[in-house]
């Protein structure tokens, strides 16, 4: 099951990397390819799909997922700033970068907080 989801993680990136360098018009959904491939093998290398579920991999998702939460306030509050300041011009380009902070903010804090445990 594990080289099953490793290769569905490497055919979400790879088929985000094709549409987002070949086709302008699905740039975007590429990108969101890319960042759910990226999250997905984060999260499977963080907790292994053969590792059984406990206690422990529980209190590290409430944790890492309140984490997130706060952080991701701030993260578009600082968008929300930028745009508001013009140093982001373009509007499309600040919710992707929204998009992708929210997507990669949980994965990453997942990371954090389960090497501090």
């Amino acid at each position: 099951m594990k080289r099953v989801n490793v290769l569905l993680d490497i055919i979400l990136i790879g088929v985000g990397l094709y549409l987002t360098m070949t086709d302008p018009a699905a740039k975007t959904l590429g990108i969101i390819l890319v960042l759910a491939g990226v999250t997905s093998r984060i999260t499977g290398t963080v907790f292994s799909p053969t590792e059984p579920y406990d206690e422990r991999q529980g209190e590290i998702k409430i944790r890492s997922g309140h984490i997130a939460y706060l952080v991701s306030i701030g993260y578009l509050f600082l968008i929300l700033i930028l745009v508001n300041l013009s140093i982001i011009k373009d509007i499309q380009f600040a919710l992707l970068l929204a998009l992708g902070g929210q997507i990669l903010l949980f994965p990453i804090t997942l990371l954090y907080v389960n090497r501090k445990m």
